[in-house]
């Protein structure tokens, strides 16, 4: 019988792409047709009078997460920790033939293409507002964490080549399926229009995506109501230390003293009477509340000072547990060990067991701000002429200090 030849895989079709920007940069606040210039405002939480609690308010959870990542404690070191130990210090960028073997040529244009993406820019322009390679690894880390999703757009220039990467929060994403069944992302513009960002040069990737839904879910959505708790656990203890466990003075007015020094007046008139014990209680209150710890008080003896605490009752073993069963709550739900979070306490094999277990989970992270990168250089590779595929990697996370690993 005649052989029968394997078929290949068919030939990849050329991208249709278009120039310039189709994604608005997340910070814009107005459509791009405005005119004018219009200044951007700084948004100042009032961290040192902000209630964390009230972040509960925000119209939806990963709003609530994404102001909790930077009001939280647990929150911000569960983000800071996982953004530092993705984005590494070195990365390496290879270009390979659609069999896998290296190609020398397309990966000396690739490292080209890095450089002017990492350190160079169109000066013509003035001001690019650029980011490099490693501010957009923590970007899109940043994203990965409180939307469990990143975005990236590679921007092409006038000749169709590329410009620069432009990571997208994905807040601002919609998706909606065609006719043939699959999803397309749209960016809600400033202005309320809808970008639709159908387009091979925009990149999208989710971390443990659920299947039954085009959006993804927060890796620390969990954490939430154990950082509320934390926080409202934190309120009630601080109220309780100024209530129970500092000292306070208690006054004491003997009233028969006080009726003696009222004037005549005031003594025969109840309507008088009241309102003159009202002030002098009012004075007296304003007075000590007032003191500092220095100041010296001095009164007559028709008033009484003493200092009123909570006795021999100590609740520290109450609170201690308590704290401990919020603590776990949130290095569960926040997907970070204790010692990540500043909980950290045990012996040495749980800390290195826990410091294993972390490493996996950034690494998990890491590849997929590895993947979108990856896609994004791959594509800007085959727009200059390469028939090839990019792999990019940062640098595998190793806690150990290059002194160290000199050994190995």
């Amino acid at each position: 019988p005649p052989k029968v030849q394997a078929a290949g895989l068919p030939e990849i079709v050329p991208p249709k792409v278009q120039r310039g920007a189709q994604a608005a940069p997340s910070h814009m606040k107005r459509s791009a047709g405005g005119k004018g210039d219009t200044k951007l405002a700084e948004t100042d939480r009032n961290t040192a009078r902000l209630d964390v609690l009230t972040l509960r308010n925000e119209a939806t959870t990963k709003g609530t997460i994404r102001q909790m990542s930077k009001v939280s404690p647990d929150l911000s070191a569960s983000v800071n920790a996982y953004t530092r130990m993705v984005v590494t210090r070195h990365f390496t960028a290879v270009a390979r033939n659609q069999d896998g073997t290296a190609n020398p040529e397309a990966t000396q244009m690739c490292q080209a293409l890095l450089n002017r993406l990492n350190f160079l820019q169109d000066y013509t322009d003035g001001f690019s507002g650029m980011s490099g390679i490693h501010a957009i690894g923590e970007a899109l880390t940043k994203e990965l964490r409180i939307e469990g999703s990143c975005a990236l757009e590679l921007v092409l220039d006038k000749a169709l080549m590329p410009n620069r990467l432009q990571p997208i929060s994905t807040s601002q994403l919609s998706f909606y399926a065609d006719s043939s069944g699959y999803a397309y992302p749209v960016q809600k513009a400033p202005d309320g229009t809808e970008i639709n960002l159908d387009t091979p040069a925009f990149f999208y990737e989710s971390l443990d995506q659920d299947l039954t839904t085009a959006y993804s879910d927060s890796p620390m959505e969990a954490g939430v109501s154990a950082a509320v708790a934390d926080a409202e656990f934190t309120n009630d203890v601080r109220r309780i230390i100024k209530r129970a466990i500092h000292p306070r003075l208690d006054v004491e007015i003997d009233v028969e003293l006080f009726r003696k020094m009222m004037p005549p007046e005031v003594r025969d008139d109840p309507t008088k009477e009241e309102q003159f014990i009202e002030t002098y209680v009012r004075n007296v209150t304003e007075e000590v509340n007032g003191l500092e710890p220095d100041d010296a008080l001095v009164h007559f003896d028709n008033i009484k000072f003493d200092y009123l605490n909570n006795g021999n009752i100590s609740l520290n073993r109450e609170y201690e547990t308590l704290q401990n069963m919020v603590n776990a709550k949130l290095a569960t739900g926040t997907k970070a060990p204790p010692a990540v979070l500043g909980h950290g306490s045990g012996s040495q094999n749980i800390a290195s067991t826990e410091t294993m277990l972390f490493v996996r989970y950034c690494e998990g992270v890491q590849n997929k701000v590895n993947s979108i990168i990856s896609r994004a250089l791959t594509l800007g590779m085959r727009l200059l002429g390469h028939d090839v595929f990019v792999k990019f990697e940062f640098e595998r996370i190793d806690l150990r200090p290059d002194s160290e690993l000199e050994a190995f």
